[in-house]
């Protein structure tokens, strides 16, 4: 748990300096938002970003080890140097915020994310690939073709390049998985301090999603130790959807939605990478667009699509080297015709069993029935399988679109429809679409699934209630009446981990990942590891590359002589 914090303190240093760097840089060519409007958790989100981007563009390259670090370090110091006031002045605020009470709530969150985060039970994915495809990216950067060895690896997540970039597993007897519980710890905070000051506004929508954040961390509480992309692309949502409805909801003029829209469009674009249900998340960036069309910024357009495209390039090419597609599992772009690429029928079957354990057929078809099922077959099944809170969730989403009906008819006849608010629920719609339609797994559309009846309804409210006191009971009874169940069963579920793990141990160093028997294999001259118990799904992180399933790998072979030549199909 001390190395933990100690980490935690590391990447908040390293991402505020990136993040102070990059901005000045940036400055150059586009309007940034300004500190005050996005605060110390924009900047450090802007440093996550740049550094995720930049050990992605590494690891085309060479492995994400000692080189890939030390390099990193020698580019920040010259960045702090050359930004040493602004960084000075960051941190004497932060300084002076953790004396506050503000502080003492932050300080008992980060307490709260390390306990869980240095101990535990990984989560499932976290077995199978995570941290495998961490040690790969580790060991050798990108490999041709290792989506053949094992399909989930092509999935190619930029958030395990992240995670790769702070294991420093080069230096450490042991590798740090902390950067999930760094995310929950910055983004809840942030969350918390905006809560904290709810009193001083009229309106509360924002409010909401500042209120979901709380919970998704409350949701995810006891899975912090596992680097899961899903955890990591829903965070990142859930404070890009804040901090827009934020601007949206509590600013004063428009001076600031340039800069700030513009910079959610690039972080929404970027988020993708991290995971690929987010997709939809894109069509935020309609609005800055729109906006820098109508004042005929034409040289800051073109340079806002450039810095969008180039987070976005790396994680291109990494899919086009790693499984031959250009996005994976999206047949419909097939661009490339490589010796390493993952044959089409595979990657078919692995898109449609991911829509079919989505739609809960898996007990009852296999994935070339289930796929093939119509939407009357497979939704009672699918809401059949659903706990009683989870129902509870899905009603509210009728509710909570029912609720954004009246308001658009509200603000239509008072003449106050307003772009930003109206492209929020735009994206939450969409989202919710389109997770529904394709793999309706609760946690790959957590994010919108909350901030949907949440702040549709306490938007409700305020078009048609003016009372302070009011609208502050009205949050409340919204909140209860829509996660209360929820909050309760996971609240729970939280209270019974930490009693469960409390006398673990791991109160210096964190938990390791999890290990399994392996089984040594020379594939044509390339040695190979394959896990020898493949009912349990864990896939050593010791040994490297290795697969937790046999069938797989068995349709792969080397391409050269080493592993770095690659894998083909057979």
């Amino acid at each position: 748990m001390v190395v933990v914090l100690l980490s935690y303190i590391y990447i908040f240093l390293v991402c505020l300096i990136a993040g102070v760097t990059i901005r000045k840089v940036l400055s150059r060519v586009i309007p940034v938002p300004n500190v005050e409007r996005i605060g110390i958790t924009g900047i450090v989100t802007t440093g996550l970003v740049t550094l995720t981007v930049y050990a992605e563009c590494f690891s085309i390259f060479y492995k994400v080890g000692a080189v890939c670090h030390a390099l990193m370090l020698m580019i920040l110091a010259i960045g702090a140097y050359k930004c040493r006031k602004k960084v000075s002045a960051l941190l004497i605020n932060v300084k002076k915020r953790f004396r506050s009470k503000e502080g003492v709530v932050c300080f008992i969150i980060v307490l709260i994310s390390a306990f869980y985060a240095s101990r535990g039970v990984f989560h499932r994915d976290t077995g199978i690939y995570h941290a495998q495809a961490i040690r790969i990216i580790e060991e050798y950067g990108v490999i041709k073709g290792i989506g053949n060895f094992q399909l989930h690896f092509a999935y190619n997540s930029s958030y395990l390049a992240l995670c790769a970039l702070f294991t420093l597993s080069f230096i450490l007897p042991f590798a740090l998985h902390t950067m999930t519980g760094f995310i929950m710890a910055l983004f809840t905070c942030y969350a918390v301090c905006g809560l904290m000051k709810w009193t001083s506004r009229a309106g509360h929508t924002a409010d909401m999603a500042r209120l979901a954040i709380i919970i998704y961390g409350i949701t995810a509480l006891e899975y912090l130790q596992s680097p899961a992309t899903d955890y990591g692309a829903m965070y990142m949502v859930l404070y890009i959807m804040c901090a827009w409805i934020t601007q949206a909801v509590e600013k004063k003029d428009n001076t600031d939605d340039i800069p700030v829209y513009g910079y959610l469009a690039v972080l929404s674009i970027f988020t993708v990478s991290m995971k690929l249900s987010a997709a939809a998340l894109v069509v935020l960036a309609v609005l800055p667009f729109i906006l820098l069309v109508k004042k005929k910024m034409t040289k800051e357009t073109v340079s806002f699509i450039v810095i969008g495209f180039l987070s976005f390039l790396p994680y291109l090419v990494r899919n086009v080297i790693i499984s031959g597609w250009l996005l994976y599992p999206a047949e419909a772009i097939d661009l490339f015709n490589v010796v390493w690429k993952v044959p089409a029928e595979y990657m078919k079957f692995d898109a449609d069993q991911i829509k079919v354990w989505g739609r809960e057929l898996q007990d009852t078809a296999s994935v070339e029935d289930g796929i093939k099922e119509g939407i009357s077959v497979w939704l009672p099944i699918w809401w059949e399988r659903k706990r009683f809170y989870e129902k509870l969730l899905i009603l509210f989403q009728v509710a909570g679109a029912g609720a954004v009906f009246l308001n658009l008819i509200i603000r239509t006849v008072r003449k106050k429809i307003r772009a930003d608010v109206a492209m929020f629920y735009i994206t939450v719609f969409i989202n919710i679409a389109m997770w529904f339609f394709t793999a309706p797994f609760i946690r790959y559309g957590l994010a919108f699934l909350m901030l949907l009846p949440l702040c549709s309804a306490m938007d409700l409210a305020e078009n048609l209630f003016k009372g302070k006191a009011f609208l502050r009971f009205a949050m409340v009874a919204i909140a209860v009446v829509c996660f209360g169940n929820w909050t309760a069963h996971y609240l729970k579920v939280d209270k019974n981990r930490f009693l469960e793990h409390v006398k673990d141990g791991f109160y210096v160093t964190p938990i390791p990942f999890a290990d399994s028997e392996t089984e040594r294999i020379d594939m044509n001259g390339v040695i190979v590891y394959n896990t020898v118990h493949e009912d349990d799904e864990v896939n050593s992180y010791y040994n490297c590359p290795s697969s937790c399933y046999g069938d797989m790998m068995n349709r792969s072979e080397p391409i050269g002589t080493t592993v770095k030549d690659g894998f083909k199909p057979r």
